[in-house]
């Protein structure tokens, strides 16, 4: 299986990126960057993600997978944001289809909505109505809650938060997992699960499915 791969510096694609090595299946990952990442195990193509059709020139693969992401406070500004959450991810997926790719798997967000007043939600949103459009034969979209792993940037709201669950998880109503924090461990393998299984169609996958699956 040949894998492209679209945010490996972040949490969760850097977590998945290591397990997809551990598949016997995953003979080829490409992961596409703007600076050098010092992978091990895959291919880096670098350069110029504005152009993602140049980066992919020569290359083709069956599954892509995007765990892409910033916040509107890192990015100051909403078209900054719109930039890396949105247009991105929309040029990889193009690219990628025009490269032979028909499984396409997106880390999205719990609570996307395209009519959401809220700008990070409404992006989210938007870029999953937009992949729905594209026509992929298989199409997986992942909404996790608040992930809990070793960042490498340090978000102080979220660190508090995923401590105080972690001090009081056992005290956590089972009703309320559909918002539970969700281990970006468990995320990792509730991923290259469904990328290994292949199912076509599309499915949204909700934080209380990963969490329970």
């Amino acid at each position: 299986m040949k894998i492209f791969m679209l945010g490996t510096s972040g949490l969760v694609g850097s977590t998945c990126y290591s397990k997809l090595l551990l598949e016997k299946s995953s003979s080829e990952i490409v992961t596409f960057t703007r600076r050098r990442l010092n992978l091990h195990g895959g291919i880096e193509r670098i350069g110029d993600l504005n152009d993602m059709a140049s980066l992919m020139e020569g290359l083709e693969a069956e599954v892509a997978f995007c765990a892409v992401g910033t916040t509107i406070k890192k990015a100051k500004t909403r078209a900054a944001f719109e930039e890396v959450d949105l247009n991105l991810p929309l040029r990889f997926a193009c690219a990628a289809r025009d490269h032979g790719v028909k499984s396409f798997h997106l880390v999205s967000a719990l609570g996307a909505d395209a009519s959401s007043s809220q700008t990070y939600l409404r992006t989210k949103g938007v870029l999953e109505n937009e992949l729905k459009s594209i026509g992929f034969p298989t199409l997986h979209i992942y909404q996790p809650s608040l992930l809990i792993g070793q960042r490498t940037e340090l978000r102080i709201g979220e660190e508090l938060v995923a401590g105080l669950y972690r001090r009081f998880h056992a005290l956590y109503p089972k009703a309320l997992n559909k918002y539970r924090p969700i281990e970006v461990e468990q995320l990792s393998r509730f991923i290259i699960r469904k990328i290994m299984e292949n199912s076509p169609g599309t499915q949204v996958w909700t934080n209380e499915q990963m969490i329970s699956g």
